[in-house]
């Protein structure tokens, strides 16, 4: 079994991919997975997404966004054995879409917290700060 970090490592690469296969995801995440982002600049309201829900976002982000990437600025593994992640993601916009430009840069300062199960990615809280470059 990967240790934490490495299975947290491991979802950062298949985001970056903007991957959307469900079974690229079996070795990181947990079929009942749960992501909650918190509202912010993007989402006014909460927003609680399965599996299915990660990989509609992600599907949306890939005819978006190209070029994603997310700079990791510090790591913990806390006593509970959940990984807390501060960092940041940028991406650009490929096409005008609301408030986007194409060619616009976006970025998110981003503060993330997973917990485990069965040694995958069990429970994800996101709390992004996104601002246009």
């Amino acid at each position: 079994m990967s240790s934490p970090l490495a299975v947290v490592e491991q979802y950062f690469a298949l985001v970056d991919a903007f991957e959307t296969k469900v079974a690229a995801y079996a070795a990181v995440l947990h079929p009942e997975v749960v992501q909650t982002e918190y509202p912010n600049g993007l989402y006014k309201t909460t927003q609680t997404r399965s599996l299915t829900g990660i990989l509609d976002n992600l599907r949306l982000g890939r005819e978006l966004l190209a070029q994603p990437h997310f700079e990791v600025h510090h790591t913990r593994l806390c006593d509970d054995g959940s990984v807390h992640v501060e960092g940041q993601w940028q991406a650009t916009a490929i096409s005008d879409a609301g408030p986007l430009l194409r060619g616009q840069r976006v970025s998110a300062h981003l503060c993330l917290i997973f917990e485990f199960r069965d040694g995958l990615i069990f429970r994800q809280r996101r709390y992004p700060c996104y601002e246009i470059l």
